[in-house]
């Protein structure tokens, strides 16, 4: 049977086709379609139970620190013999807590560094979704707008082959015309064919990702072009990655959790003491020659115990020498994490950036070159221009389009990837920003 999960796209289909209608339509943003994928996302949902999972470490930890009590109960009969028989009843409960003992306190403060770590590793797996939900969202819409500027293109390619057959049956132009115009569009048609597999891979890898028909989409709004940098420098995105960043923050906690593992191995050189109590009530019988004989042991117990190691034939050294090791491998990881975030942080910074005027520029170049194509298109008609320069102006307007189209959702992309590398697109209200911007 078919996995409905792993082909949303078909079971959206087979449902419409078992209630005798398509579902109703819903139309949906870039902040619903996030939504959607945290809720449908299996990946995501287990990185959840794993969080759980882990937070449990604190709750066990500290267990330990509390005190322990246990209760027993026996009961023990000898077997009759030649000489004598014996029973024995009876029950006792101990209680016992720690003291002192440094290297449990050690395993309590990264127990509830495990539980801060689940969170981060958490924020990790949402942050990754949300790009890579981003990303094919707007691959669907910048596939849908080339689209359409190609089929535009083709429209023209189209109308000038058939002008140009009939003025070559009128003897008023060449046979080269009619060839030049079938060979724009056959271009048209083959980076047509080109784009449309690609928008399907795109529109695939949203519904796999959201769960949703990937068919209501919702486009950016037309007049949407706004600096989603707004001013902000690079150095206040560098500040926000170090507080925010989740592989960042997670080294950071990584090394806190080293240097109390050294905490914990050094302890091993240190006594340890508890407080130990107990009570308890057996009753011993004996038959010896047809007589009885019983006697009772009842009472309480308390005692303080002391541990002091002394030798461990070096176990306890090679653990901190091992500890002290795995610190000074995390500290390097440190360093190395911090530069590659923030390498992150300025690449994609400067990338939202350019895109920008990128975005200025090609809007320039689209409007000299429909323009350009205009004026062709009139000199032709007088006979100062080929219909090989239209062929070439219609395609550099048609390039002019969709190299826009790429800018402005390079744009778009950029600046989620800086909100993702500086640890804060999780944030509703990041979301919501980008929400009102784009989708006005």
């Amino acid at each position: 049977m078919m996995n409905m999960q792993k082909h949303p796209l078909a079971a959206w289909a087979l449902f419409g086709l078992l209630n005798g209608t398509a579902p109703a339509a819903h139309a949906f943003d870039l902040y619903q379609a996030w939504q959607a994928a945290k809720a449908y996302s299996a990946d995501y949902s287990a990185a959840r139970y794993n969080r759980d999972a882990e937070t449990e470490q604190k709750h066990q930890a500290r267990a330990a620190l509390l005190p322990q009590v246990s209760a027993n109960a026996s009961y023990q009969k000898q077997p009759p013999s030649l000489s004598s028989t014996t029973s024995s009843k009876g029950w006792n409960i101990q209680a016992s807590q720690v003291l002192y003992d440094r290297s449990r306190w050690a395993q309590y403060q990264q127990g509830k560094l495990a539980e801060t770590m689940a969170n981060v590793r958490l924020a990790t797996v949402e942050n990754t979704l949300l790009a890579d939900v981003a990303q094919a969202y707007f691959e669907v819409l910048l596939n849908q707008d080339k689209l359409l500027a190609i089929r535009e293109e083709k429209a023209a390619y189209a109308e000038q082959v058939r002008q140009a057959q009939a003025l070559f049956e009128k003897g008023a132009a060449t046979i080269v015309d009619t060839h030049e115009a079938k060979a724009g569009y056959d271009t048209a048609l083959a980076k047509e064919i080109s784009t449309q597999s690609a928008l399907m891979v795109a529109q695939n890898n949203l519904a796999n990702l959201t769960g949703l028909n990937p068919e209501q989409i919702t486009l950016v709004a037309v007049e949407a072009q706004p600096d989603l940098l707004s001013g902000s420098k690079e150095q206040d995105w560098q500040k926000t990655a170090e507080g925010n960043h989740p592989e960042w923050l997670l080294q950071k906690l990584a090394l806190d959790n080293a240097k109390l593992n050294t905490t914990a191995a050094r302890s091993g050189h240190l006594p340890k003491l508890s407080l130990n109590s107990g009570y308890q009530d057996f009753r011993n019988t004996q038959e010896y020659g047809g007589r009885e004989q019983s006697y009772r042991s009842k009472g309480s117990t308390l005692s303080v115990q002391l541990n002091v190691p002394l030798y461990s034939g070096g176990q306890i050294s090679s653990q901190i020498r091992e500890a002290v090791a795995r610190e000074r491998q995390t500290e390097e990881q440190l360093t190395a994490t911090e530069r590659k975030v923030k390498l992150a942080v300025k690449q994609a910074y400067q990338q939202t950036f350019s895109s920008h005027y990128q975005i200025l520029a090609q809007q320039r170049l689209l409007k000299s070159s429909t323009a350009k194509l205009e004026a062709t298109r009139l000199g032709r008609k007088v006979g100062v221009r080929s219909n090989l320069e239209e062929i070439q102006a219609q395609q550099n307007q048609a390039d002019a389009r969709q190299k826009l189209a790429e800018a402005r959702y390079g744009h778009i992309n950029a600046y989620i990837r800086l909100l993702q590398n500086s640890g804060v697109l999780n944030e509703p209200e990041r979301q919501d920003e980008i929400r009102k911007k784009l989708f006005h």
